[in-house]
């Protein structure tokens, strides 16, 4: 493991700045093909296609548990509380719960996302051991 020196004039990374992050959109086309139409695709579909067509059980809890996690625990009652909180009795003309409460879809649309550039990855590190094993049949010979 690589550490960065903070005398080090030169900008020098560690392997892991060359990570792709979220805002890095371009490359992760060039990474993960087909995460832009698969995106537009699982945008398309019905909600309830997309949970019980699409998701299995596992990713479904999956995106239950992270939308609870962010949203109030699922009340909207809490969520209303919160805001009565904060901007007191008249929080609905400063602002409105769409803004601090998101739709559950959005996680599960995350999560297929997800699962989706999982699955290439596991795709290129299969590739790269059958290229591997290959190579090395070829060197025996």
């Amino acid at each position: 493991m690589q550490f960065l020196n903070a005398n080090d004039t030169a900008g020098n990374q560690d392997e892991e700045q060359q990570q792709f992050s979220v805002s890095d959109g371009p490359a992760h086309d060039q990474k993960y093909p087909f995460i832009q139409e698969f995106s537009e695709f699982i945008a398309s579909v019905s909600t309830s296609s997309l949970k019980f067509k699409l998701m299995t059980y596992q990713q479904r809890l999956l995106a239950r548990a992270l939308w609870e996690a962010e949203n109030y625990g699922g009340s909207l009652s809490k969520c209303k509380a919160h805001l009565k909180e904060i901007y007191g009795d008249f929080w609905q003309q400063l602002t409105n719960v769409e803004e601090y409460f998101t739709e559950e879809r959005e996680y599960c649309e995350l999560v297929l996302r997800l699962d989706h550039i999982r699955q290439w990855d596991n795709h290129e590190k299969l590739a790269k051991l059958r290229q591997n094993l290959q190579s090395d049949e070829q060197q025996n010979i």
